[in-house]
């Protein structure tokens, strides 16, 4: 094995290192942003918004890996396939640390002006859902299980339509009210419904660039054209 490609498997794995560690954080950030939904903690909250700029600093660090790995050694085919998908994956999971922040900060407004949630049942359900999806999407990267990336990628129909129910919702509260603030409240809530609706929007970017970086094909492709036998138990 010559030196060269000692080294490019050496940056390979620091990619994969990375990127571990970046879904294993993102999964605790967004445990700790459940916590600041149902609590409200301050210091939480400012945790979420400070742990922002080591997520920031970690794509970066895996944007700047995968483009020496690219300019260095011009990997070809599947290593190619493998080095800018890991960019594109690490952006999803900046993206879903900077919708934590936005939740946290809109949970903060919330609730310094009233006690409780108007939809909490319905955002407590999203949140499970997103957490199932989260925890799944790590296995799947981690064991390159592609069975349960699929089911991951499926569930986000499930919050898309809590989504669409909490909204729909929160707007027809928020135009029978009268008092300006609560009608604030309201709407400040129908966004935090959006923003965690995002996050699940990630996932499922996440889980159908894991499928391509194994399969080299695009997953919903596959699942709408009845190509791929992955999903069947």
């Amino acid at each position: 094995m010559t030196k060269r490609t000692v080294h490019y498997e050496q940056q390979v794995d620091l990619l994969k290192t990375k990127l571990t560690l970046f879904l294993e954080e993102i999964e605790n950030t967004f445990e700790r942003t459940m916590r600041v939904l149902k609590t409200g903690e301050e210091k939480d909250i400012q945790r979420i918004i400070d742990g922002d700029e080591f997520f920031d600093r970690l794509n970066l660090e895996i944007q700047e890996i995968a483009y020496e790995v690219i300019g260095k050694f011009n990997p070809l085919a599947d290593d190619l396939r493998f080095v800018v998908t890991v960019v594109r994956l690490a952006g999803d999971l900046e993206r879903i640390a900077d919708e934590c922040v936005n939740v946290a900060q809109t949970s903060r407004t919330i609730q310094n002006r009233i006690d409780g949630f108007a939809s909490w049942e319905l955002l407590d359900q999203m949140l499970k859902y997103i957490l199932v999806m989260l925890k799944g999407i790590v296995n799947a990267s981690v064991y390159k299980d592609l069975k349960l990336a699929i089911r991951v990628w499926k569930m986000d129909d499930l919050v898309d339509q809590l989504h669409n129910q909490g909204h729909e919702e929160l707007i027809a509260l928020a135009s029978k009210e009268k008092e300006e603030r609560r009608i604030r409240v309201l709407l400040e809530e129908a966004f935090l419904i959006r923003h965690l609706e995002r996050v699940a929007d990630h996932i499922t970017n996440i889980a159908e660039e894991l499928y391509y970086i194994e399969t080299g094909k695009q997953l919903k492709d596959s699942i709408l054209g009845g190509e791929d036998r992955h999903e069947q138990t």
